[in-house]
């Protein structure tokens, strides 16, 4: 089979560095590894060569048969990098192995780990190899299912929009949840002119937590903009938190989750999934399973058939 080669950094990306990971069969540096000079360089060494004629960086040989280049991560350098190897006679792998996992499977798992942005997600990944031990069917014939595709959202954050009229408690609310100041909060309409984002974690699953401008008549100038941001942003939404309180419904959104906000100062007409009082904390914490189990249900995080995680990695 010879020497392959992959991008271990994201591709078409510019950083510092760039890793480009070298893989054999195993039967050590042929001919064609010669101009990587790897033949008189025994396994844990670390050095700095030059790449191909392409640029001067760091190669680190991990084993016999897997070695790292290290080049300036400009995209231009990556990719001539890649075509020099690829003239040389070396075949692109699809994805990188890292060099301490044991099989290609085990390499995407240890990826997935460094990567997962939900404690949920942590604890599922490493559940995994004891639950694939007990399950009938071999890894390699499983296809995935919905519960996976649920489950993709512990590792890369889903999108949650918080949309409803003007002055209900949205930023107030999205504060609470967050536990810090995201959002800016004040007693008149039209605070929250552009989208604040935040990263939190809602029982265990950390989600991209926006603070939509508040809906209205559509105005002009800015308010115009601010109301055609919020539709933007509720259509590319994995969920729509949709509020409301006493004096102003919730907006009505298919498949979104209507909460009911400032109870304290009285319930609501409408029929909402939740109620809320951001002020004293009350419902917040049903409000986060809520939002939880829309995006990840139980059953992806409980029992029934093992992930199929290296599919879509």
């Amino acid at each position: 089979m010879g020497w392959a080669w992959s991008v271990a950094t994201p591709r078409g990306v510019s950083g510092a560095i760039a890793i480009v990971s070298l893989a054999s069969d195993g039967e050590g540096p042929g001919s064609e590894a010669e101009p990587i000079d790897l033949g008189a360089r025994r396994p844990g060494g670390l050095w700095v060569a030059d790449l191909l004629g392409v640029d001067r960086g760091v190669v680190a040989r991990w084993s016999e048969d897997r070695v790292d280049l290290m080049p300036h991560g400009g995209t231009e350098i990556v990719r001539a990098l890649c075509a020099r190897l690829a003239d040389l006679g070396f075949v692109e792998r699809a994805a990188a192995v890292r060099p301490e996992a044991r099989s290609g499977m085990e390499s995407v798992w240890l990826d997935l780990l460094a990567r997962a942005a939900s404690p949920r997600g942590v604890d599922l990944l490493l559940a995994q190899p004891a639950r694939w031990r007990e399950w009938p069917e071999a890894p390699t014939g499983a296809r995935p299912s919905w519960l996976d595709v649920e489950r993709w959202r512990l590792i890369d954050p889903p999108l949650v929009a918080i949309v409803g009229p003007p002055n209900v408690g949205k930023s107030t609310l999205v504060n609470a949840l967050a536990g810090r100041g995201v959002s800016v909060v004040a007693d008149h309409a039209g605070t929250t002119r552009d989208a604040v984002g935040a990263m939190v974690a809602l029982d265990g699953v950390v989600v991209r937590l926006l603070d939509c401008p508040g809906e209205g008549e559509a105005g002009e100038g800015l308010d115009a903009e601010a109301v055609a941001s919020t539709r933007r942003l509720a259509e590319d939404a994995d969920l729509v938190v949709a509020c409301g309180d006493s004096t102003a419904s919730a907006p009505e959104r298919r498949g979104s989750i209507r909460v009911a906000l400032r109870t304290d100062l009285g319930l609501p007409e409408f029929e909402a999934d939740a109620a809320v009082c951001a002020a004293t904390g009350e419902g917040l914490g049903e409000l986060a399973v809520a939002i939880r189990r829309r995006l990840v249900s139980d059953a992806a995080l409980g029992g029934g058939a093992p992930w199929v995680f290296w599919l879509g990695a």
